[in-house]
């Protein structure tokens, strides 16, 4: 029997992807965001210990907005073992005058996975001190494949170097996605700009003392409480302390951690979608270490299911 609404597979929605479409719905929704234009309830989370998983689910309406959206993402880290993705989900947009669906999409986490390179792009791309910066990548999963593709949206100049705890695997990462393989995370330390850390790690992936000053931090596998991958005292050496969402991250992330060690406050940080529209300015020094804590936004997943559901061909009854 039919739903009564479409429903979109992957093999439909990945020939319209396009990165800078998606990257500049990413970045309206952190800035609306920031400005408190989203209704977005703290996202719900499932814990599968035995499975080696987790669930997210993320749900929200940007104000004035003709629909809004529910997002389940999973991830099963040891899929790989079965033959199987890491990452799964769906996105259901609902319209909000009605409350009917509109669509679903059977994305298989593409959608989740696409949103959060986008923010990692503009995260890296305001933390950027020039044109051509290294950009050091710390994991080989999902996410540390797609940042360079991303990236290069906003910074083409930019070069690439990556690390991971399997160098076989890194090495075939690597070479996939335009990077350059080092040996250790402390080598990567030692060379890299900015550093993206994208790992499901239940502990800190270094020691704060082999930061070097002047180094910019985007770390986005830390979006639940049993997650770590930067130190605690690692924030204490910031000058600048970014989240996507300051509550949400003080109770998943890494900053979360730290503000629960004593080494900061939840007032140190700053949204980052109020630096990307201007509302606050600040200027980050050369000498300077800045962290941007991604966690993941519901308003993230309504821009780019509504983004997607526009490039959808004409359908009788649509009504978006």
């Amino acid at each position: 029997m039919s739903p009564g609404f479409p429903i979109y597979t992957i093999e439909q929605i990945e020939p319209l992807l396009n990165r800078h479409g998606v990257i500049e719905a990413v970045r309206d929704a952190l800035i609306r965001h920031a400005r408190g234009e989203v209704q977005s309830p703290m996202p719900g989370h499932l814990l599968f210990e035995e499975a080696g998983g987790d669930c997210h689910i993320k749900f929200g309406h940007m104000a004035g907005a003709p629909n809004f959206a529910v997002k389940i993402a999973t991830g099963f880290y040891d899929n790989a073992s079965l033959g199987l993705p890491s990452a799964n989900g769906v996105i259901l947009l609902l319209d909000a005058r009605t409350g009917a669906p509109l669509c679903l999409f059977r994305d298989g986490g593409w959608m989740t996975a696409w949103r959060t390179a986008a923010a990692t792009a503009i995260a890296a791309h305001w933390l950027s001190p020039e044109e051509n910066p290294l950009i050091g990548i710390i994991g080989t999963g999902l996410q540390a494949q797609l940042t360079p593709a991303w990236l290069l949206e906003l910074l083409p100049e930019a070069r690439f170097i990556m690390t991971g705890r399997d160098m076989t695997r890194t090495s075939q990462i690597a070479a996939t996605s335009g990077a350059t393989p080092v040996a250790t995370t402390q080598e990567l330390l030692a060379m890299a700009d900015i550093v993206i850390t994208a790992t499901p790690s239940a502990v800190a992936l270094f020691d704060s003392s082999h930061v070097r000053q002047g180094t910019h931090f985007v770390a986005l596998g830390a979006d639940g409480p049993e997650k770590q991958e930067l130190p605690a005292d690692l924030f204490a050496r910031a000058a600048h302390i970014v989240c996507d969402d300051v509550p949400q991250c003080t109770k998943l992330s890494d900053f979360g951690r730290a503000v629960r060690a004593g080494v900061v406050t939840a007032d140190d940080a700053i949204p980052l979608g109020r630096l990307l529209s201007g509302d606050q300015v600040i200027t980050h020094l050369p000498d300077e270490i800045s962290i941007v804590s991604l966690t993941g936004l519901a308003a993230q997943d309504i821009a780019i299911a509504d983004w997607f559901a526009r490039q959808m061909p004409p359908e009788d009854g649509k009504i978006w």
